[in-house]
């Protein structure tokens, strides 16, 4: 038996796509969120320099435009991160924090209302590791008390939180986090967050506690998660940087926007989310070449947006890489490899692509056409088989969307 989905957990699979960000006093340096231990800077002046920085210059609105710009609906922001540094008033918890800089900007604050005025969702980032705090080698019982007492002044001073995403169990994996209590915090204030706690690249998809209301699979491939027997119905996030860094570095080795695509539309053929990490400069804007990547994902989500954030999975078997959604009465054939169009004097043209071999399509379908121009597309059907061939035309010569959508009436 398969359990029902609480609202909660509903609203943030249909959000679909995030950004995940990354900003601390990292970013001063350029060489990515975890520069603090791999590049070995002395911890003194690390932290120094932590609290000398003017982060004055940082607008959560070019975050939102960003987001917009994408078509995310929610973005994941780094209120601490394993450096320890806050970007949010500790209310005397901690000396370390976005208070004690030059400017005392709240940037957490700033955040959170930028996303509620713009009807993005906040989600908060927050570290349980901590390499600047003593007690969490020393007295790690005492530590968990400072990280929930932390987590508690972020539940009850900026309203209402979409979701926490803790990152940092799979330091210690053999002592007690206290799971109970941290996420009891959470239930008491923020009933309809959703919670989120990493297990790293190396346990993907692991349901870890009750109140866990998704699993992550960090870089790696989104599985379709039934619950088949389970107490309750969970859903997985995969998060994916857009080059080799979270944080923002000296990194050109971006990948493609077919491994973008591809990977962010995986995610939706097993119904799971995309956080896609993006490089974010002090300011809170992005690189022109992350910017141009977002525009471009926009783009195609604009054109696939009622089935990219709404449709549901199905029990039909594609070729390839090749799946359905349905929404509505409609099927939506994600198509991947589709040749492109042109001529052979201008284009390198491949053979063309085999059709599209669907199992298990027990209606009988009318129509098809793509939704990047509305042109009707050949298939054949054999009901009583439940098999589908959708022919895989040719994009028009001038345009190229790397994963093709068909539209199945």
């Amino acid at each position: 038996m398969i359990p029902n989905i609480e609202k909660r957990i509903e609203t943030f699979q249909e959000k679909a796509f995030g950004l995940f960000v990354h900003y601390g006093p990292y970013v001063q340096y350029e060489n990515g969120e975890w520069a603090l231990k791999i590049r070995q800077h002395d911890p003194k002046e690390y932290e120094a320099k932590a609290l000398a920085c003017d982060y004055s210059s940082f607008d959560a609105n070019n975050l939102i435009e960003s987001a917009k710009l994408a078509g995310a609906k929610y973005i994941t922001f780094t209120s601490r991160h394993h450096d320890g540094f806050s970007l949010y008033d500790t209310k005397g918890l901690s000396d370390y924090d976005i208070m004690h800089t030059p400017n005392g900007k709240d940037i957490i604050g700033e955040f959170v209302k930028a996303c509620h005025d713009n009807d993005i969702m906040p989600f908060i980032y927050h570290t349980t590791l901590d390499w600047h705090h003593k007690k969490f080698d020393g007295n790690f019982k005492e530590y968990l008390k400072y990280l929930r007492a932390s987590i508690e002044i972020i539940c009850t001073n900026y309203g209402e939180i979409g979701g926490f995403w803790f990152d940092g169990n799979w330091s210690k994996p053999d002592e007690d986090w206290e799971p109970d209590a941290l996420y009891g915090i959470i239930r008491k204030h923020q009933p309809d967050a959703i919670i989120i706690n990493n297990t790293g690249l190396h346990e993907q998809g692991v349901y870890g506690h009750k109140e866990i209301d998704c699993v992550t699979f960090e870089q790696g491939s989104p599985q379709l998660l039934t619950c088949e027997g389970m107490k309750k119905f969970y859903v997985g996030e995969m998060c994916y940087p857009l080059s080799d860094h979270w944080g923002i570095a000296t990194d050109i080795n971006i990948k493609s926007m077919k491994q973008i695509l591809e990977a962010m539309v995986s995610c939706r053929r097993v119904g799971g989310n995309f956080l896609l990490g993006i490089a974010t400069k002090i300011d809170g804007s992005q690189p022109c070449i992350h910017k141009g990547f977002l525009e471009e994902i926009g783009k195609w989500v604009k054109m696939n947006q009622d089935v990219f954030y709404n449709g549901a999975v199905t029990d039909i078997v594609g070729s390839g890489n090749d799946f359905v959604l349905e929404l509505e009465d409609k099927l939506y054939c994600f198509m991947h490899d589709v040749n492109a169009g042109g001529d052979v004097n201008v284009t390198k043209l491949s053979g063309p692509r085999p059709y599209g071999m669907f199992k298990n399509v027990t209606r009988k379908i009318q129509s098809a056409r793509w939704t990047d121009n509305g042109r009707c597309i050949p298939f054949t059907q054999n009901l009583e088989q439940g098999l589908l061939f959708v022919e895989p035309t040719p994009f028009e010569y001038g345009e190229r969307w790397i994963v093709r959508v068909a539209e199945l009436a």
